[in-house]
């Protein structure tokens, strides 16, 4: 029995998937084991999982894969750091004697192809992630379990500090990047110029004033600028600009652009430094985030020259600034918009690229309202001719700034939205009886605003078939609202082909999609003990089409189910007949054989109309399920040898 390997990297994780060709009844989990490519060292990865249902937490450095296998065929190391150059294999386990597991010799795979975490992904992009306060069972660990009110304040409190521990982590790559970017400019004696919707953080401030005449910043209308940013800039001699697109002190319409731009002595832009990233302790540490670096000299003018013609509307969204926005600026494989537009004209690209996508469409958004882009990708979502995972963060506050709630929806594809509610305690709507024994101690939402952390997924991004030479990234300071649209200042940023990028960003959401979908299984009354099953991630389970995705196979549409966090192995729940031949025949071309195609296919409409069949006669066929099981099996095979042949 072979098990096949991937893994993929960004700047902050790793992700390992992988696929039996066949499956063992005795095995019971995997172990998982990392070799560091440089000294040759060889680590078997932890476990945050006791060994048995109903056990207490682990340890926080968790446990060993050998005691405790993992039971899925999905895993994120987050232990990496940057420049690692690892390589991972996979053992399956069977039970041992008195509770213990021993590893199936015949089934150790090979080590993946190395990875290296970095955020390089070539082609003059890199891209970097924070990890935010949305990670609450981090948060918990460094309040040593305290949640009170309290606790969290004097917590939050600290984090402005820049040799705080609990900043540091929550910052991530993020925070770095931002003053390395900074700090290099300065060493090259470059100029700045920086249009930034809200500031209050001291060490970004800090890190801008070494420019001093070189310097330039335009700040928006954010409600986090604190009054005394702009003095201490102009104090350091720097050039500062204000601009308000309400002309009444008010954060909307928004002056929302979070960029930087470094140009040589003689004003020639080299590059420029862009994302979802607001300037605040908040957007450093407690929401979740990204920057993106872009090394271009084309795509770093066009940003410069949006810089000037901002400072020269003052407070209006003149005619002719829109019409310039609504012209995108292109070179290689990265294109740029400004916002506000005519016409939306910046989501007619996107919107091309969610109805084109082939594979899979991945999204985190924040605040999109009735956007055509979300109702895009939900279309596909309920098609369920490709794979669909997406998170989409809400927040609403009171006239004079105070967050007075928040919530979200996971979105996956042929599976209904998943909502979150700000009245209860996370995992949202967990009751104590489907709430994990082994789980860490969280907080509340309300507590989350009592201590001002606006724990939100502040990303903005959407990644198109990351695995394709046709992949594509789409992200920047853009809330994907029609609304930001028609009256903000905001920039967008498709970049096409950059499978690393794309990937990059794909694992950035996928983290975030895990986090919500395992909390909305568990709300929605899941079991959680069923993550000790390996069933959903076999041939005809709950997971093939996640397993499938990240392991760059064929993606054929999937019976819709009635179920919706995902979190756990999940059984296929009865299929809507009609919807899964519509899926069928809206299904996209795949790059394989016509065999692998015609296996795809036909085992979509089996399942279709075995799922019918239940439906209507509401009696299980447990003979029949097996068959089709063995039968799906039969035939994956038979498309993984048609690929292997190509």
């Amino acid at each position: 029995m072979t098990i096949n390997v991937k893994a993929y990297a960004n700047a902050d994780d790793i992700l390992i998937a992988w696929q039996p060709d066949a499956w063992s009844n005795d095995w019971v989990g995997f172990q998982l084991e990392r070799r560091n490519n440089i000294t040759q060292q060889t680590t078997i990865l932890s476990n945050r999982i006791p060994p048995q249902p109903g056990e207490k937490p682990v340890a926080d450095a968790g446990i060993s894969s050998t005691q405790s296998p993992f039971r899925r065929c999905i895993w994120t190391d987050h232990s990496v750091v940057d420049t690692d150059n690892v390589s991972y294999r996979v053992t399956a386990m069977k039970n041992g004697a008195s509770g213990t597991f021993t590893p199936d010799a015949a089934s150790v795979s090979a080590w993946t192809t190395p990875a290296v975490a970095s955020g390089d992904a070539g082609g003059g992009l890199s891209a970097y992630f924070n990890r935010g306060t949305l990670m609450s069972q981090i948060v918990s660990r460094f309040v040593k379990g305290d949640t009170s009110d309290d606790s969290l304040r004097n917590f939050v409190k600290g984090l402005s500090d820049p040799a705080n521990q609990a900043r540091r982590y929550l910052s991530g790559d993020a925070l770095h990047e931002i003053l390395a970017f900074l700090h290099d400019a300065d060493l090259r004696g470059s100029q700045v110029h920086a249009a930034i919707y809200e500031m209050n953080d001291e060490e970004l401030v800090g890190a801008l004033k070494p420019f001093g005449s070189r310097g330039n910043v335009l700040l928006g209308n954010g409600s986090a600028t604190k009054p005394n940013i702009a003095g201490e800039l102009s104090g350091a001699g720097l050039a500062v600009k204000h601009r308000d697109l309400s002309n009444a002190g008010r954060s909307s319409p928004s002056v929302h652009n979070k960029f930087v731009v470094e140009s040589d002595a003689h004003g020639n832009a080299i590059r420029v430094l862009t994302g979802s990233t607001n300037w605040t302790t908040t957007g450093l540490c407690t929401q979740l985030n990204n920057v993106l670096i872009i090394e271009n000299a084309v795509i770093a003018r066009r940003y410069l020259d949006q810089w000037g013609k901002l400072v020269a509307a003052g407070n209006a969204m003149p005619p002719a600034l829109k019409t310039s926005n609504s012209s995108p600026t292109s070179d290689s494989n990265i294109s740029v918009y400004f916002a506000a537009t005519n016409g939306e004209a910046e989501f007619t690209p996107v919107l091309d690229l969610i109805k084109n996508a082939r594979d899979g469409a991945l999204f985190l958004m924040f605040m999109p309202g009735q956007s055509p882009l979300l109702e895009s990708l939900l279309e596909r979502a309920q098609q369920n001719d490709i794979y669909v995972r997406g998170v989409v963060s809400t927040m609403m506050a009171s006239k004079n700034g105070d967050i007075v709630s928040v919530g979200g929806e996971v979105v996956k594809s042929g599976a209904p939205k998943q909502t979150f509610h700000d009245d209860v305690q996370l995992p949202h709507g967990v009751s104590a009886s489907n709430e994990p024994s082994w789980a860490d101690v969280e907080f509340s939402v309300q507590q989350i605003r009592n201590a001002g952390m606006i724990a939100i997924v502040h990303s903005k991004t959407i990644v198109i078939d990351p695995f394709s030479d046709n992949c594509a990234v789409i992200t920047g300071s853009h809330n994907f609202s029609v609304a930001a649209s028609e009256k903000n200042d905001e920039n967008l940023v498709i970049i096409r082909g950059n499978k690393q990028l794309a990937q990059a960003y794909a694992l950035h959401i996928n983290g975030v999609y895990d986090h919500y979908s395992w909390r909305g299984y568990l709300g929605s009354g899941g079991n959680p003990d069923q993550i000790y099953s390996l069933d959903g991630w076999k041939p005809g389970g709950g997971k093939e089409q996640e397993l499938d995705f990240w392991m760059e196979e064929p993606v054929p549409p999937r019976p819709t189910r009635s179920g919706g966090g995902g979190g756990a192995a999940q059984q296929p729940a009865v299929a809507r007949a009609a919807s899964t031949k519509k899926a069928v025949k809206k299904a996209p071309k795949k790059s394989v054989k016509k065999s692998a195609k015609k296996s795809a296919r036909k085992s979509a409409k089996t399942s279709a109309k075995t799922s019918a069949k239940k439906a209507k006669a509401k009696k299980p066929a447990k003979a029949a399920k097996a068959k089709k099981a063995k039968a799906k099996t039969a035939k994956k095979a038979k498309a993984k040898k048609a690929k292997a042949k190509k």
